[in-house]
């Protein structure tokens, strides 16, 4: 073997055995350190106070505080029913009014409606998809089922003359 070749199993890599520390607990050391130094300038800068005391509302709570007001003045209550809304004639946005009724099942009911069919019992609502008995039933008090009004009949339209149809 040659002089001052290293015989070590680790081939080039020389292993200071005179070191105190290795450098992975003197990083770990460091970070510990840092983490310190850093929670202590969170505290003295953020958290307490100029007078040195805890600050009663923090820079947090004065951002969440400030959004929350434009929140509550821009929400509008939501329009109710005074009286029972007419299914066969009135119009898909004033079916979402009803409980259970969003947007898709007032353009359901709507599709029904144009499709001939008329409400007539409580049970006719059910042949519209996503209305069920217990729906049915909730909605039964708030809605008319009278069935829509002819404007003119076909006799009264043989009436009228022909250019002012």
């Amino acid at each position: 073997m040659k002089e001052g070749a290293d015989s070590s199993p680790q081939g080039s890599q020389r292993y200071n055995s005179n070191a105190i520390i290795s450098f992975r607990q003197a990083t770990g050391i460091l970070l510990i350190f840092l983490a310190v130094i850093g929670g202590r300038v969170v505290r003295t800068h953020m958290l307490l106070g100029p007078e040195g005391k805890w600050r009663e509302q923090l820079w947090l709570d004065e951002l969440v505080l400030s959004a929350q007001p434009a929140q509550a003045t821009e929400a509008t209550p939501k329009p109710c029913l005074t009286d029972p809304l007419p299914i066969n004639i009135c119009s898909p946005d004033s079916l979402t009014l009803l409980p259970g009724v969003g947007p898709v099942l007032a353009d359901r009911i709507d599709a029904v409606r144009k499709a001939g069919t008329v409400f007539r019992t409580p049970l006719d609502l059910e042949i519209v998809k996503g209305i069920g008995p217990a729906l049915s039933a909730r909605l039964t008090p708030l809605v008319d089922f009278k069935e829509p009004t002819v404007v003119g009949s076909l006799a009264d339209q043989d009436s009228i003359p022909a250019n002012s149809r």
